[in-house]
Order: structure tokens, then C-alpha cells, then sequence
């Protein structure tokens, strides 16, 4: 079974006009994906994946995916299976695109996107949920076709595989027993910043209704008025449920010290991006100012060995993985493993167009078969979810376990037809 073709598209969802998406810094987002599909000479057999984007750009991780389809057309879905590792060390470090990165920005983006597309034909050849194709794979196995490039100085294969195993003992005999599992969630979908008081309030409502015990809502454009609506979300939940804030990288080290110092009247979870995401001192700085308090971070690291830093240096309390910023399950999973070994929950980001449908995956396999720590948790958005063939599903606050063979995003082949920024009918 060959790979014969590789298509990528320019898929843009106009949010903007809605606020969809809205935060400090990010005040006009048209939610995008980068979508990769890959065709085999069987024709019900394809690779769906997708990077996420928020507008103008897009088109730039479109055009660097033109450069990674010589190393898998004409070669069979075996073949690329038992030999990803080094296809991904190949395109993530190849002699003149790496110059543009390395391993990091749009051709990372690029990258994620051209990989999910493998992982969800490699696991849609065995007919498994990604996750559960996973779980399934003899240790070494699965070990061998992650990257542990620049991150062996803090967890080696040896190590991870003494952390996969033990984990490994807890499996039930049958794992089609995990199918019942509800992997808890909390919601950003009444918190963006661009939504008035109004329409907060209604939403707020709206969710507490469905059985929502986590919010987290976006701050950082004044202060007062964080405040205000700080204060407005927890009347609204009271004191039991939990808020969680997101600044999105818009305050120096000095103004986040200050602002969670105004902030922490509320009792706030966790403090979401407060600086900018590549500043590992400066995170420390405000750990150091505030340890009494969680700060968050990941949507915007650029690759493991960022991870490696923040983790390691205990300047994140919670690990916020993206599954479409670094590059797939191949740097995903040592990430997973790294904070498994330290101890740090991972609590993946969700906000933006396919992302649960992909964490649903990451968090069960985090929960299964990595990490340790009680805490578990992951965010959901809803984020253009009704575009989706089969979007996540939510009950009672959680995810509910994805069973459909694949990785999750197909779009419906009418949403591809309308809002393909160069030749859909939206557009034109």
C-alpha cells in the first residue's frame, strides 16, 4: 500500500467577526488550519492532519509542506511506519529548511501538520483510534519512533521506558474497558476577551448548566477591567469551581509580578502565559516573587528542548503541550515524558481549530501509560467543532473516549469546499 499524493489546503473559518478566539494580543482571529491530506492507492485509506493558525500565515505552512513530499511519496505505509523516527529527524533537521528554524516557527508548524497526516494513516491502517494504537505498542517499539534528540541530558529511552512499563502494569486485561473513560475537562469558551459582560455572563451560565466546574477566561488589556470581570466570573461560579486566567504573553516579568498581585483576591487555579514564552528566567523571577502561586505555559513553546528548560528549571507548574506547535507525537511524547519524571501535570491547549479533537488523543495516552500525577485535566474550546466529520464530544464536563480509527480531524468535505481561502465559495 503506496503513498501516491499529498494535498494541502488553505482552510480559513472567519471567527473574527464573532470575537471568536480573542485575547490580548490576538484581537482579530480567522481560525486556520494548514490541512495536510495524504492519498494511498487505496482509495478509503487516507492521512488526515492539521496545524493551527490564526489567519494570515497560513499560507506560509502550506507552501514549506511542498518541501516534506518527497520523503514519503512512493514508499508504503509499512515502510514509513517502522522508519518515522528518521523521516522526522530528516524534515526537522533538513540541510537548508533548518535555517529557517531550526525546529521551530512555520516550518515546525509545517512539520506538525505533515506528521499528524502520518500518525492518523499509520494508525487508521490498523483500524485504532490513534491513542489506542499508542498504548499498544511493545515499549521499545513505540520509544524508537519518538525523537530524544538534545533531551538526553535530562531523560534518556531507558528511562522512559521504565516510566511507559510501570504505567503499563495498571492496563486492564482488556482495554476495551477504557472506552468508558471521561477524561476531565474545563472550558475557555465564555472567557474570550473580545465578548462583552453580557454575553459572558449568559455563556458562564450557559455551561454551569451543563455541569462545567473549571473556566478560564483571557486578561492583560487593562487591568482594571480584569478585575471587574474577575470578579464577575467568580460570583457567577462561586467558590467551589475554579477559574484559571490567560494573559497571553502581553505583561513584562515586573507588570505580571504586580498584576497577580492584584489577581489573587480571586483564588486563580493557574496564571496562563503571563510573559513572554520563550523567557525561562523571567518565569522563575515570578515563581520566585509568587510561590505561592501556578503559572502555565506551552501553546507557544517552540520544540522539546524549550520544554526540557521550563521543566527542568521548575519555571511552569503545569505543562500546556500543543499538539500542532511542536512536531507531533514524535516530540509530543518525550515532552509527556520528560514532565512525567519530573512530576509536572500536563494540562494540553485546546483553543483553536482541531485541537481537542487531537488532545482528546494526548491526554489518554498521558493518562494511561505516562504519567503519574493526580491532577488531570485539559482544556476545551469548542473551537469551529461543527466542521468537524467527528468532533470531540463532551459529557459532563469531560471528554469521552474517542473510538473511530485515526487522528480525529477530518472537515467535512463541505466546510472544505466553503472556506479553502483559494478556491472556496466563502472567499470568492
Amino acid at each position: 500500500m503506496k503513498i501516491i499524493d499529498i494535498k494541502t489546503q488553505d482552510i480559513r473559518f472567519p471567527t473574527s467577526k464573532d470575537n471568536l478566539g480573542t485575547d490580548a494580543v490576538h484581537v482579530d482571529c480567522d481560525y486556520s488550519a494548514t490541512y495536510v491530506t495524504i492519498f494511498t492507492d487505496q482509495k478509503d485509506l487516507t492521512g488526515i492532519g492539521l496545524t493551527f493558525t490564526i489567519g494570515k500565515g497560513n499560507d506560509l505552512c502550506c507552501t514549506v509542506i511542498e518541501y516534506f513530499k518527497e520523503f514519503i511519496i512512493g514508499k508504503n505505509v509499512e515502510e514509513i511506519e517502522k522508519d518515522i523516527a528518521s523521516i522526522w529527524e530528516k524534515i526537522t533537521n533538513h540541510s537548508q529548511l533548518r535555517w529557517v528554524g531550526p525546529q521551530k516557527g512555520v516550518t515546525h508548524l509545517a512539520a506538525a501538520a505533515f506528521f499528524n497526516a502520518i500518525w492518523d494513516l499509520i494508525s487508521k491502517f490498523h483500524k485504532k483510534p490513534l491513542w489506542r494504537y499508542i498504548i499498544e505498542l511493545e515499549t521499545r517499539d513505540l520509544l524508537d519512533k519518538l525523537s530524544f534528540s538534545y533531551i538526553d541530558d535530562v531523560i534518556t529511552k531507558d528511562e522512559a521506558a521504565k516510566i511507559i512499563d510501570q504505567k503499563k502494569t495498571n492496563l486492564p486485561s482488556n482495554l476495551d474497558d477504557l472506552n468508558s473513560t471521561i477524561f476531565p475537562a474545563y472550558t475557555t469558551a465564555a472567557g474570550w476577551l473580545g465578548y462583552s459582560d453580557e454575553k459572558m455572563k449568559r455563556l458562564v451560565e450557559e455551561n454551569l448548566s451543563k455541569g462545567w466546574t473549571h473556566f478560564k477566561m483571557k486578561v492583560g488589556q487593562d487591568i482594571e477591567r480584569d478585575i471587574h470581570r474577575c470578579k464577575l466570573v467568580r460570583e457567577l461560579i462561586g467558590n467551589k469551581n475554579k477559574l484559571m486566567v490567560d494573559s497571553n504573553q502581553i505583561w513584562s516579568v515586573n507588570e505580571t509580578i504586580e498584576n497577580i498581585g492584584k489577581l489573587k483576591q480571586f483564588d486563580i487555579l493557574f496564571y496562563e502565559e503571563p510573559t513572554n514564552p520563550d523567557d525561562v528566567l523571567g518565569f522563575k523571577k515570578i515563581k520566585d516573587a509568587h510561590p505561592d502561586v501556578n503559572l502555565a505555559t506551552g501553546e507557544m513553546i517552540q520544540n522539546k528542548v524549550m520544554f526540557k528548560q521550563f521543566i527542568e528549571h521548575k519555571s511552569l507548574d503545569y505543562c500546556q503541550i500543543d499538539s500542532c506547535r511542536i512536531a507531533s507525537i514524535n516530540e509530543i511524547l518525550p515532552v509527556l515524558l520528560i514532565a512525567s519524571k519530573f512530576n509536572t501535570p500536563v494540562i494540553p491547549h485546546a483553543g483553536g481549530v482541531g485541537l481537542c479533537e487531537y488532545v482528546q488523543h494526548l491526554n489518554l495516552i498521558n493518562k494511561f501509560i505516562i504519567s503519574n500525577h493526580e491532577l488531570l485535566l485539559s482544556e476545551y474550546a469548542e473551537s469551529c467543532s461543527e466542521h468537524f466529520e467527528n468532533p470531540a464530544i463532551i459529557k459532563d464536563g469531560g471528554y469521552v473516549t474517542p473510538t473511530n480509527p485515526g487522528y480525529s480531524v477530518k472537515i467535512k468535505d463541505s466546510s472544505l469546499n466553503e472556506f479553502d481561502y483559494n478556491n472556496g465559495t466563502y472567499w470568492k
